[in-house]
């Protein structure tokens, strides 16, 4: 999905994925040596009895503390499911918890432990763990979140206004990033480091450094494509051919993960969402679907999500569509846990598809017309979608606050132009020239902080930062900055003295549960601070925000996933298999940290 902000059709860009049968070529391409990275079976997850299906390759070698800016992607958040962690479907082992990882995004929401993201590529397909990975997320450090510059959308904050149907409508947040660890020699499959307690049953701490294909095996190249600005007006970001491609050609492939699209709306259970929120998640508009089916399909391959939609006032034509994967032999004698295309999902009641783990299906993206390098890559909508907008834009009605709302980020990237964009704001200055209404401060603050004196008359305790803890701050808690003070050491540094808040249901994170009592910080590093949106104020939250799955062909989607196809009584649904049990490896209802847990206080 493409960040736009234009009001146009052909700029509202969002990823569309147009299904049809495939009679493409083949998935794989013969040429690997040429190839910077590509797609393949996974020896690595097969080796460890841990996950299935496709993985991440260096076709050259990478050298340590290289960015892979060429594998950036998209963030969608996805809050509130009271299912996720009760029921593990397959969406879930593609999930991470924000809390640890990029907590800004927990403390949109009053429940972080119901607060996640998704991101293709990398954070979808590659294997983790904590011991001999080779990447990892390009991040400040000293924090366990991604630095802000990382995940914010554009280098100038822009997004769409209140006014604009476009509001709430896609992630205004991408840019995720890895970093090489080490040297990556070819051939080597990318690891990502995480934390070994998000998975149950086994360590993957002995990842070995090995070129796990030979030159016969069958591969998928990633050089086709890159992301760039797109050709349409104000619509941000498009995917873009890095090379000639001819007609019928695969432009790019993509695993996808079946959802119900219960798991989609409210809570997941059938209640609706909060007063004033919309009442499907945000996800809804990266999936794939039938109005006839319960059945969705999240594409999590790299780069899809920069896709950008054709048609509309702009003339743009499309050049691609998305056709079915066609498996050869080869792939279908292959070892379960690296086949990645199971045809007899394709017979499956829609429900069951939804239930299956270590199942997958793939989709090809492939060329209708012969594209030359430098153009972008545009698919076609659908009609179903395309009803949807253009009605959604008709009865849209702009919140009262449209003319002065800004999001966190747009506060962000305007205090980088001020000339002292580290001088924030303390409660005394707060109270003569406030920050926007949906705004409020954030520190890192944990229950491991270093206190120098408690006074018991008081109850305060009082404590010094730390700028380099080991392992990182996790905490994000509300704070008042109560002083800024230049940096003995480095009188261009600011240094602040803030109180750190108790927040409702720290006591669920045992990092965050402070003695009881105000706390009081000393010299808190400006990184260390975060200016952030209140819960359910960013645009995502928006009732009014558009929501639609990206639509398919009728004769997409097999009779079996289709209600009015398929006739039975209720008693007649399917029930859920084990079969695939062994394939739910992450750990649910659990909060992670890469501290060691230590007695409450």
């Amino acid at each position: 999905m493409i960040t736009s902000v234009n009001t146009s059709l052909a700029s509202f860009t969002y990823l569309l994925l147009l299904l049809a049968p495939s009679t493409s070529a083949s998935f794989f391409s013969s040429n690997k040596d040429e190839c910077e990275l590509y797609l393949a079976p996974s020896h690595l997850k097969n080796a460890a009895s841990h996950g299935f299906g496709l993985g991440i390759f260096a076709g050259k070698h990478i050298h340590q503390g290289e960015i892979l800016t060429d594998l950036r992607e998209v963030l969608i958040p996805l809050y509130d499911s009271s299912t996720l962690d009760a029921t593990h479907p397959p969406l879930r082992e593609y999930l991470w918890p924000a809390v640890g990882c990029v907590p800004e995004l927990a403390v949109h929401t009053t429940d972080r432990t119901k607060a996640f993201w998704f991101g293709g590529g990398i954070s979808s397909m590659a294997p983790c763990t904590s011991k001999g990975f080779n990447v990892e997320i390009s991040a400040g450090g000293n924090f366990a979140g991604a630095p802000r510059w990382n995940v914010v959308e554009d280098s100038d904050g822009s997004v769409p206004s209140r006014d604009d149907p476009h509001a709430g409508s896609y992630s205004y947040r991408h840019g995720m990033t890895y970093i090489a660890a080490r040297d990556i020699a070819p051939g080597e499959e990318l690891v990502v480091d995480c934390t070994d307690d998000n998975f149950d049953h086994l360590s993957l701490q002995n990842y070995k450094r090995i070129n796990s294909y030979k030159a016969d095996d069958g591969h998928m190249c990633l050089d086709n494509v890159r992301i760039g600005e797109s050709q349409v007006a104000n619509a941000g970001k498009g995917l873009v051919a890095a090379k000639s491609i001819s007609k019928d050609d695969i432009v790019l492939s993509s695993p996808v993960v079946p959802i119900h699209r219960r798991d989609l709306f409210g809570d997941g259970t059938g209640k609706i969402a909060k007063s004033g929120i919309n009442n499907y998640q945000l996800m809804l508009n990266y999936a794939l679907g039938h109005e006839d089916s319960d059945l969705l399909l999240l594409p999590y391959g790299p780069f899809v999500n920069y896709i950008n939609g054709s048609g509309g006032s702009a003339g743009q034509k499309a050049n691609a569509v998305l056709k079915w994967h066609k498996t050869g032999e080869k792939e279908m004698e292959a070892p379960r846990r690296l086949q990645f295309h199971h045809h007899e999902l394709f017979s499956e009641y829609a429900k069951a598809v939804t239930e299956t783990h270590g199942k997958g299906l793939v989709i090809d993206i492939v060329a209708l017309d012969n594209i030359g390098a430098g153009e972008e890559i545009f698919l076609d909508y659908g009609e179903a979608w395309t009803k949807a907008y253009e009605e959604h834009v008709k009865r849209y009605q702009a919140p009262s606050d449209a003319s002065t709302y800004r999001t966190a980020d747009q506060w962000f990237h305007n205090m980088k132009l001020n000339p002292n964009p580290e001088f924030l704001k303390t409660v005394e200055e707060l109270a003569k020239d406030p920050y926007p209404d949906n705004l409020q401060t954030i520190c890192y603050y944990d229950s491991d902080a270093k206190i120098e004196k408690v006074d018991e008359e008081t109850n305060t305790s009082y404590a010094v930062w730390d700028d380099f803890p080991s392992p990182p701050h996790e905490c994000m808690r509300p704070c008042n900055i109560l002083e800024r003070y230049p940096d003995p050491e480095d009188e261009d540094r600011m240094l602040y003295t803030a109180e750190m808040m108790h927040f409702e249901g720290e006591e669920k994170y045992w990092f965050c549960n402070m003695r009881p009592g105000k706390h009081i910080a000393r010299d808190v590093d400006y990184d260390g601070i975060l200016i952030v949106d209140k819960a359910y104020t960013h645009d995502i939250f928006l009732e009014q925000a558009f929501r639609h799955e990206i639509g398919v062909p009728d004769d997409f989607f097999p009779r079996e996933w289709l209600r009015s196809k398929v006739r039975r009584r209720a008693e007649q649904e399917p029930t859920r298999s084990d079969v695939g049990d062994e394939f739910r490896r992450k750990k649910t209802n659990v909060v992670i940290s890469r501290k060691s847990p230590k007695e409450e206080l």
